[in-house]
């Protein structure tokens, strides 16, 4: 039987961006033995897929929890696995677990909660007024995100949120690269709607380009917040 690969165990591999996760994917599932491709697997994409579930369930211990039931899934099914891209097919299984998780729940009459979209300050400096500032943008941006269309929001939620890349994106998606970045762009167009823009959380989080590369993963949290006259001619 196959053995969960532990955060330890993959400690050893080098996060390589150039990687070919698809083919350590394969690897896996022809190969019972090959423990090493799983620790692989579960060092690259652990993080992301624990990432996309904070933003279906709104307690963090709980997204760590169904991240560990979906790789104890993909450890049980890695055999079935036969290519076709290795992240649409384990974000497929992180959203069966999130759905088992839900499902009692419905059962017995509760309405799923509403999505959570989780913005990190983008600084430890940041003081009281820009704290404030970056919580209401925090709470603007949520209730502006789930009004979106759902192909807006999953690619907002993939490439912000968890931080695929076009190319991963557009595999989850089952859309082509392409037609990512258009709707990357109109999603980000219709999120600068309503929202406080004169403030300079705002200006900087809009300000991003929609039109990013492939190495560049848009995360938020990962920049520098600028100052306001920095940003101010960016908002339009």
């Amino acid at each position: 039987m196959r053995q969960e690969p532990s955060p330890s165990s993959t400690q050893a591999h080098s996060c390589d961006p150039g990687l070919d996760l698809n083919a350590v994917a394969l690897s896996a599932a022809q190969d019972a033995e090959d423990s090493d491709s799983l620790a692989t697997l579960f060092q690259h994409m652990y993080d992301p897929v624990v990432r996309y579930l904070e933003t279906k369930v709104k307690d963090p211990a709980t997204a760590e929890d169904l991240a560990q039931d979906t790789f104890a899934r993909v450890v049980e099914r890695i055999e079935t696995y036969t290519g076709g891209g290795i992240w649409a097919w384990v974000f497929r299984i992180a959203d069966n677990a999130c759905t088992d998780h839900f499902r009692p729940m419905r059962n017995r009459g509760y309405e799923t909660p509403a999505e959570t979209w989780r913005f990190d300050q983008p600084s430890h400096d940041l003081g009281p007024a820009e704290t404030a500032e970056w919580n209401e943008l925090g709470r603007a941006l949520n209730q502006r995100i789930n009004r979106l269309r759902p192909d807006y929001r999953e690619v907002l939620r993939l490439r912000l949120m968890v931080g695929l890349s076009p190319t991963q994106t557009a595999e989850v998606m089952g859309r082509k690269v392409g037609t990512i970045r258009v709707l990357q762009f109109r999603a980000l167009k219709a999120l600068r709607k309503d929202l406080p823009d004169s403030t300079t959380a705002a200006l900087y989080v809009l300000s991003a380009s929609p039109d990013t590369g492939e190495d560049d993963v848009m995360h938020a949290s990962h920049m520098e917040l600028r100052e306001r006259d920095d940003v101010a001619g960016t908002s339009g």
